[in-house]
């Protein structure tokens, strides 16, 4: 075997779009030239694209701007690059144009351009959303989607089961013939799901008799099928161009290789190691001839491995959550879409694995995750507890019915008893399987989160929880009862719970009586989980940054600046060292962006850039201030070690820009890149990202002497620097209902003014209603400031003159507030 080939996958890049859980993936070249540069396309759950350059590690949310945000989560990626790979190379007349194109909740297909990012069309006529697309092999390639093929000549597929995957396969020999292969995820028959089939069509295009003009009638035919081989609902599919081969995976756990040849028999079974298998959602096939794996991600956040010749073992690698989407790349790298908001490529090229700090920073991650769903409740969702010295005061609704409570630092249930209108203690609450945990106060083995499409492309976000040895069809019809959801989840429903929760016994002890003989009452029925509400465009998740001129150009115009300050300065000059090889060591690592994850900044190399910030006077320090702006991207010199470097950098700038006083509003460079780098500090590493927290107040006052300022780059960078603090304090467990206030004032200070430009005031708007979802008292307070403020009115009156998007966040705001 090669050297330089790990014998398993490795990490190899870490990426973070725009924080919401990625649904789908497509790799992507903004032209077919083989020196273009590879990139990687990502959409989310909150309708987002992203694009990431993999050459120089630059991204762009929103690429094609505001006016691409998809309305629902987009759930499938598709880019002509991939259709180039089913070409001849020789035969440039069939390759299509760059491009891409997705499918998304709300039904409709969005075709991209592959350059700018513009919407070029959008093609309707589904009335469920699009969850599949695939390019049928020339000539002529064409857009497959979720049972519908190409967009006006192509035919309808109709009779599936529900949810439908699909593949192009190799075209026939035959002229204007067609072939691709759909699976289905079956309906419910009794308590039971059956019907998930793979079917084998044939598309055919042939001649109008009724047209004398020799236009033609397109026609679908099924010339093979095979119903049931899988024992749960079929996933995904894929073909491989290798083994000639179709892939599926399923509910089961299990990925089925079949043969076209034998109408899509199968010939052999992949399943998951151990009793407990997952549901697989995704899966993809690597590597070459010689070395081809079989890739599936899983809801339980694992991703499986298979090595097709059988000579490694079967690889696990866990994520933090649900991985929704696995992608292959032609150098034999696969990369996964995560329910934690992450994109992650995965290697088996030792030269292309990730710098050890990030490996261990995923693999802490991932062990907290795990941690989170087999422990008890943390230490801070038990500070929020009721206090058990409290309990005469609270109420219960019903007989039997189950509340937890803090007492002496624990979690304790207590049941009800309306015969003597007390609380009577039943036990501590502790985490016992991997999914354990509470709904309302009441304890289950398994607490399921679960998703239900509303009408509009709304999703209905609820928990259901089970206990081993319950029938999971009475379970979920009480769910349904409680919900008032339609009946025809409840095969859908049992299913997910039998998957999840596997076919386990009954928990030995359950139910057994207590020494203080509370814990053998009866167990009361589960408690609804109230409604979150869920918006569009709120609240932010990610952050926005700064990062133009991170390449040679742009670094080397910087550092000519510096060291020309350097020779003007009186006192605290940088010395050779400092202003030669330090200087340039730092620089070298910054412009070579595509190796971030790997390469390391000293602290040498830093010092340079502390003593400018604090020792140089404002008319000089500027440049460092940019150069600070690039080097807190880099994780390296951002991680959680260095937190007391950057608050010292951080505050340095701060006090800069605080020191220029009413001037602050005619001056540029300084507050400008004062407030790219406090941007840039919430997105570097946590070590930048904690030194920004623990300076907020100096960072809202810098903001506040900024307001007034004549410049629209001023403006929009502390507009973003508002929209990222808000980010932050959303995500943080310790927002300040002080600072949260501030920032509603300045947000009304900002669009009071009338000066700011639409994108600006998009973020402004952004930030403001982040800040009244944050949880707990901190937005509950936000929320009743505004109502006093009479923000809404203000807001939707500023919102009429910024565009549509502005105007749908301002809808958003008032929906909160009301």
């Amino acid at each position: 075997m090669d050297v330089d080939l790990s014998p398993t996958y490795l990490l190899s890049t870490q990426l973070l779009s725009d924080g919401e859980p990625v649904r789908c993936l497509a790799p992507h070249r903004p032209s077919s030239s083989s020196s273009s540069s590879t990139h990687l396309l990502s959409g989310s759950q909150g309708g987002i694209l992203t694009r990431f350059d993999l050459d120089d590690g630059s991204m762009d949310i929103q690429p094609g701007g505001s006016d691409t945000r998809h309305p629902h989560q987009i759930t499938a990626l598709l880019s002509s690059y991939s259709s180039s790979l089913l070409v001849d190379s020789s035969s440039s007349s069939s390759l299509l144009p760059s491009l891409y194109v997705t499918g998304c909740k709300d039904g409709k297909i969005r075709v991209m351009d592959g350059i700018t990012h513009q919407l070029k069309f959008t093609l309707e006529g589904h009335t469920n959303a699009v969850t599949s697309l695939s390019w049928v092999p020339p000539p002529p390639p064409r857009s497959v989607s979720t049972a519908a093929v190409g967009a006006n000549t192509v035919p309808t597929l109709p009779g599936h089961e529900n949810t439908v995957s699909v593949a192009g396969l190799p075209s026939a020999d035959e002229p204007m013939v067609r072939n691709i292969v759909t699976v289905s995820a079956g309906r419910a028959e009794g308590n039971t799901i059956r019907g998930h089939t793979v079917r084998l069509w044939r598309l055919h295009e042939g001649k109008n008799d009724n047209d004398d003009n020799g236009s033609t009638v397109p026609s679908s035919e099924v010339i093979a099928a095979i119903s049931d081989d899988h024992s749960g609902p079929i996933r995904d599919v894929c073909y491989d161009s290798i083994t000639h081969s179709i892939y599926t995976c399923s509910n089961d756990g299990t990925v089925k290789l079949r043969s076209i040849e034998e109408g899509g028999a199968c010939h052999t079974t992949l399943a998951c190691p151990g009793g407990d298998r997952p549901m697989l959602l995704s899966l993809c096939v690597v590597g070459d001839d010689s070395e081809r794996c079989v890739v599936a991600g899983a809801e339980d956040g694992n991703v499986v491995v298979w090595d097709i010749s059988g000579r490694r073992d079967v690889q696990i690698i866990p994520h933090p959550g649900c991985v929704w989407k696995v992608v292959a790349f032609a150098n034999g790298d696969f990369v996964t879409a995560c329910h934690d908001g992450h994109v992650r490529i995965f290697t088996r090229h030792v030269g292309r694995a990730a710098h050890p700090d990030v490996v261990k920073s995923f693999e802490e991650t991932v062990t907290a995750a795990q941690s989170a769903r087999s422990s008890g409740p943390s230490p801070d969702e038990i500070a929020k507890l009721p206090k058990w010295e409290m309990n005469a005061l609270t109420q219960g609704r019903s007989e039997g019915q189950v509340q937890v409570f803090q007492k002496e630092g624990k979690a304790i249930a207590a049941q009800w008893s309306a015969a003597s209108r007390t609380w009577i203690e039943v036990g501590e609450v502790t985490g016992s399987s991997a999914n354990a945990g509470t709904i309302n106060g009441k304890k289950y083995d398994h607490v399921l989160p679960i998703e239900i499409d509303v009408p509009g492309g709304g999703v209905q976000k609820l928990q259901i929880g089970y206990n081993n040895g319950e029938n999971p069809f009475v379970t979920a019809q009480q769910f349904i009862d409680e919900h008032m959801l339609d009946q025809h989840y409840l095969a859908e429903i049992a299913d997910y719970i039998r998957q999840r929760a596997g076919d386990s016994g009954p928990t030995l002890g359950m139910g057994a009586p207590s020494s203080n003989g509370g814990f053998g009452a009866a167990t009361p029925a589960p408690v609804a989980v109230p409604m979150e509400m869920s918006y569009d465009h709120l609240p932010m998740r990610g952050y926005k940054v700064f990062d133009a001129g991170v390449d040679k150009k742009g670094v080397s115009k910087v550092v000519q600046k510096i060291r020309e300050f350097n020779q003007e300065v009186s006192c605290n000059q940088l010395s050779s060292d400092e202003v030669g090889d330090s200087l340039d060591s730092l620089t070298n690592t910054l412009c070579i962006t595509n190796r971030y994850h790997s390469s390391t900044i000293s602290t040498t190399e830093l010092l340079p850039l502390r003593k400018m910030i604090l020792k140089w006077d404002v008319s000089h320090a500027f440049p460092a201030l940019d150069l600070a702006r690039m080097t807190v991207l880099h994780p390296d010199a951002a991680k959680g070690e260095r937190k007391a470097y950057w608050k010292e950098v951080l505050d340095g700038a701060l006090s800069l820009c605080l020191g220029l006083g009413e001037a602050a509003s005619r001056e540029v460079a300084v507050p400008m890149l004062t407030m790219r780098l406090v941007c840039n500090c919430f997105k570097g590493g946590s070590g930048a990202a904690s030194a920004a927290e623990s300076l907020l107040d100096r960072i809202l006052d810098c903001v506040e002497i900024c307001v007034p300022s004549d410049n629209k780059n001023v403006r929009l960078a502390l507009a973003t620097a508002l929209l990222n603090t808000s980010s932050y304090m959303y995500s943080s467990s310790s927002s300040s209902v002080s600072s949260a206030i501030r920032i509603l004032d300045l947000v009304g200070t900002i669009v009071g003014s009338g000066k700011y430009e639409s994108e600006a005031v998009g973020r402004i708007l952004v930030a403001l209603g982040t800040v009244l979802l944050i949880p707990g008292k901190c937005g509950l307070d936000a929320k009743q400031a505004a109502r006093e403020r009479g923000i809404v009115s203000m807001m939707e009156r500023v919102a009429s003159g910024n565009g549509d998007a502005a105007i749908a966040v301002a809808k958003e705001i008032r929906s909160i507030l009301s």
